[in-house]
């Protein structure tokens, strides 16, 4: 009679349709992008399958960031040439990050012809990167300096032409890419690979892009990850999970320290 009455006395508390039960009380305000970064928090709330699964998944494993652009886009070039290229690039080894570049960006195809935002010269330049990429055999530690140097030479207000003739000399580019990428742009191959770009960019998961840079982590693309751009290298060192920190991580408290000294006052 005892445990009857315990029994019906506990089973709203356990069994509440209007509000579930949990363990933890942090259960029901933890942010979502904290819910694997300790094992008992998951463990109490009921995270710890989904958790493991994903440490699993992405233990050792680079982080992939994928950009949509196109090269005459002021904020693009700002992009490559400012975060992506000093931040990251320089910064993390490919085993840590894996950067793809989709030159496409806002064009459209209209009556079976690609139309680009900033007109017929970005969409040459489109191609021309696109064949670059596949002359490099999509290999990013070959083609992001190139299109680091072209981008950061377009946006200085230079002609295409001579900051392509200028980047391929000074980063010595080989003359079989140099033919294969000027054989690409005449013939067919260049409208296939922009093909494929406008095909990569409108088929974007969960979420459309509407404006360029836009920026995918592991082929998510989200609204709202794009303010994560603003500091990538917090963003890498906070996710990559592995048997060794990347050395550009090592220094992860004392960027904290200087962005956020108020956090780091102690009364001694």
């Amino acid at each position: 009679m005892i445990f009857t009455i315990l029994l019906v006395t506990l089973l709203p508390i356990v069994t509440s349709k209007s509000k579930p039960y949990f363990a933890n009380p942090l259960c029901q305000s933890t942010p979502p992008a904290l819910w694997c970064e300790n094992n008992e928090l998951a463990k109490d709330c009921g995270w710890d399958l989904a958790c493991q699964d994903y440490k699993k998944g992405t233990y050792n494993k680079p982080i992939l960031i994928t950009l949509l652009y196109e090269s005459l886009c002021p904020g693009c070039q700002n992009f490559i040439t400012h975060q992506l290229y000093n931040q990251v690039f320089l910064k993390f080894p490919p085993s840590v990050v894996q950067i793809e570049l989709v030159p496409y960006g806002n064009a459209k195809i209209k009556e079976g012809e690609i139309v680009c935002q900033h007109g017929e010269e970005e969409c040459q330049i489109n191609k021309f990167e696109s064949c670059l990429i596949d002359s490099m055999n999509n290999d990013f530690r070959q083609y992001i300096p190139v299109i680091y140097c072209i981008e950061s030479q377009l946006s200085n207000k230079i002609p295409f032409d001579k900051a392509q003739s200028k980047c391929f000399r000074t980063l010595n580019v080989t003359s079989d890419v140099e033919r294969m990428t000027q054989s690409c742009l005449v013939s067919k191959l260049s409208t296939k690979l922009q093909l494929a770009a406008a095909a990569r960019t409108d088929n974007v998961q969960p979420e459309k892009h509407f404006a360029v840079p836009w920026v995918l982590f592991n082929n998510v693309s989200l609204a709202s990850a794009q303010d994560l751009t603003a500091d990538l290298p917090l963003v890498i060192c906070q996710w990559y999970k592995g048997d060794t920190k990347p050395k550009a991580c090592a220094n992860d408290s004392r960027t904290l320290r200087r962005k956020y000294p108020f956090a780091w006052k102690t009364d001694l």
